[in-house]
Protein backbone atom coordinates (compact mmCIF):
# COMPACT_ATOMS: atom_id res chain seq x y z
CA UNK A 1 0.00 0.00 0.00
CA UNK A 2 1.54 3.65 -1.09
CA UNK A 3 0.21 6.21 2.05
CA UNK A 4 1.61 9.41 2.07
CA UNK A 5 3.45 9.18 5.61
CA UNK A 6 2.37 12.82 6.42
CA UNK A 7 -1.15 11.41 6.65
CA UNK A 8 -0.61 8.17 8.92
CA UNK A 9 0.37 7.61 12.62
CA UNK A 10 1.68 5.47 14.47
CA UNK A 11 0.22 4.09 17.75
CA UNK A 12 1.95 2.06 20.81
CA UNK A 13 -1.15 0.76 22.52
CA UNK A 14 -0.97 -0.28 25.94
CA UNK A 15 2.64 -1.00 26.37
CA UNK A 16 2.80 -0.97 29.56
CA UNK A 17 5.13 -2.44 32.52
CA UNK A 18 2.09 -4.68 34.64
CA UNK A 19 1.09 -6.18 31.10
CA UNK A 20 4.64 -7.59 30.91
CA UNK A 21 4.36 -8.97 34.49
CA UNK A 22 1.30 -11.31 33.85
CA UNK A 23 1.55 -14.97 35.03
CA UNK A 24 1.57 -15.57 31.37
CA UNK A 25 4.69 -14.16 29.83
CA UNK A 26 4.41 -11.93 26.03
CA UNK A 27 5.68 -14.11 23.71
CA UNK A 28 8.77 -13.34 22.58
CA UNK A 29 8.62 -9.66 24.65
CA UNK A 30 12.11 -8.91 23.52
CA UNK A 31 12.31 -8.87 20.67
CA UNK A 32 8.54 -7.44 20.48
CA UNK A 33 9.86 -4.53 22.36
CA UNK A 34 12.93 -4.20 19.55
CA UNK A 35 10.65 -4.41 16.73
CA UNK A 36 8.61 -1.41 18.50
CA UNK A 37 11.06 0.56 18.76
CA UNK A 38 12.58 -0.02 15.20
CA UNK A 39 8.78 0.90 14.25
CA UNK A 40 8.98 4.30 15.96
CA UNK A 41 12.66 5.22 15.21
CA UNK A 42 11.14 4.77 11.22
CA UNK A 43 8.23 6.94 12.17
CA UNK A 44 10.15 9.36 13.85
CA UNK A 45 12.44 9.53 10.86
CA UNK A 46 10.10 9.66 8.55
CA UNK A 47 8.10 12.60 9.97
CA UNK A 48 5.11 10.80 11.20
CA UNK A 49 3.63 11.38 14.61
CA UNK A 50 3.50 8.64 16.77
CA UNK A 51 1.24 8.56 19.71
CA UNK A 52 1.46 6.01 23.07
CA UNK A 53 -1.81 4.95 23.96
CA UNK A 54 -1.92 4.20 28.15
CA UNK A 55 -4.63 2.03 29.84
CA UNK A 56 -5.45 2.66 33.63
CA UNK A 57 -8.32 0.73 34.97
CA UNK A 58 -9.44 0.49 38.92
CA UNK A 59 -8.08 -2.32 39.64
CA UNK A 60 -4.75 -3.24 37.20
CA UNK A 61 -2.71 -0.65 35.59
CA UNK A 62 -3.79 1.78 37.77
CA UNK A 63 -3.09 5.48 36.82
CA UNK A 64 0.19 6.57 38.53
CA UNK A 65 1.21 2.97 39.54
CA UNK A 66 4.61 1.35 38.63
CA UNK A 67 2.38 -1.42 36.40
CA UNK A 68 0.57 1.86 34.32
CA UNK A 69 3.75 3.12 34.00
CA UNK A 70 5.18 2.42 30.01
CA UNK A 71 7.77 0.30 29.40
CA UNK A 72 11.14 1.41 29.86
CA UNK A 73 12.60 -0.14 26.47
CA UNK A 74 9.83 3.01 25.22
CA UNK A 75 11.46 6.48 25.57
CA UNK A 76 8.64 8.38 24.01
CA UNK A 77 10.31 12.02 22.67
CA UNK A 78 8.62 15.29 23.75
CA UNK A 79 7.11 15.78 19.98
CA UNK A 80 5.14 12.21 20.50
CA UNK A 81 1.18 12.31 21.76
CA UNK A 82 0.26 10.20 24.85
CA UNK A 83 -3.40 9.70 25.25
CA UNK A 84 -4.64 8.04 28.38
CA UNK A 85 -7.33 5.58 27.72
CA UNK A 86 -10.19 3.65 30.15
CA UNK A 87 -11.97 1.40 27.77
CA UNK A 88 -10.65 -1.60 25.72
CA UNK A 89 -11.17 1.38 22.77
CA UNK A 90 -8.63 3.53 22.01
CA UNK A 91 -11.24 6.36 21.06
CA UNK A 92 -13.64 5.62 23.05
CA UNK A 93 -14.16 9.17 26.02
CA UNK A 94 -10.32 10.25 24.24
CA UNK A 95 -9.46 12.89 22.45
CA UNK A 96 -7.62 10.58 20.06
CA UNK A 97 -9.68 11.01 16.96
CA UNK A 98 -9.68 14.63 17.50
CA UNK A 99 -5.42 14.90 17.67
CA UNK A 100 -5.09 12.80 14.44
CA UNK A 101 -7.68 14.71 12.64
CA UNK A 102 -5.66 17.93 13.37
CA UNK A 103 -2.63 15.83 11.85
CA UNK A 104 -4.34 14.77 9.05
CA UNK A 105 -3.96 11.21 9.82
CA UNK A 106 -5.93 8.92 7.58
CA UNK A 107 -3.96 5.82 7.91
CA UNK A 108 -3.42 4.40 11.24
CA UNK A 109 -0.19 1.33 12.12
CA UNK A 110 -1.04 0.18 15.30
CA UNK A 111 1.46 -1.85 17.84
Amino acid sequence: MNTNPHHTALLVIDVQQGLFKKSTPIYQADVLLENINLLIDRAHQAGVPVFYIQHSGSKTLVKGSQDWQLHPELQPQKKDIIVHKQHGNAFEDTNLKELLKSRNCNYLVAV
